[in-house]
């Protein structure tokens, strides 16, 4: 699907999915002969549950179904992006404040740091590891994943 599909689909839904709570961490438009699916991917405040994606799934049904973005019908599934999808975004570090990650650099002469996500801006994450807090600029970072 075109990127021009998935921004309208954004603008759709940012706001009443903010009303909710709620934020998009990440969206997939697939289609497969004449199937299309959507996969919405979304941030919780008061955690991603099932019960929660069946909610948000009936609401974003409804939205979507007002519009003619897909004529011939769609698929929809409302999930969390999962613990071990990698973090990259400041969306993904400010969900995730308090989760021990460890943290790969685009610098590979860098070494891998495991640390506490203490805050994150649209610029960079603020760190607590074991030598203290740090800052790191998120363009700096290649990706995060949380430790278990």
């Amino acid at each position: 699907m075109s990127d021009e599909v998935k921004d309208k689909i954004r603008q759709l839904l940012a706001q009443p999915l903010r009303d909710e709570g709620c934020e998009i961490a990440d969206m997939v438009v697939s289609k497969y002969k004449n199937n299309t699916t959507l996969r919405l991917f979304v941030y919780c405040q008061n955690g991603t549950t099932i019960d929660e994606c069946a909610r948000l799934s009936r609401i974003v049904g409804d939205l979507v179904d007002g519009t003619d973005l897909f004529t011939s019908g769609y698929t929809l599934e409302v999930s969390s992006p999962g613990l071990d999808r990698p973090l990259k975004t400041a969306q993904d570090f400010r969900f995730r404040v308090g989760e021990t990650v460890k943290i790969e650099f685009v610098d590979p002469k860098r070494k891998k740091l495991t640390a506490e996500i203490v805050a994150a801006t649209v610029d960079e994450v603020e760190f607590s590891g074991e030598d203290g807090p740090f800052k790191v600029g998120l363009t700096e970072i290649d990706k995060a994943k949380i430790i278990f």
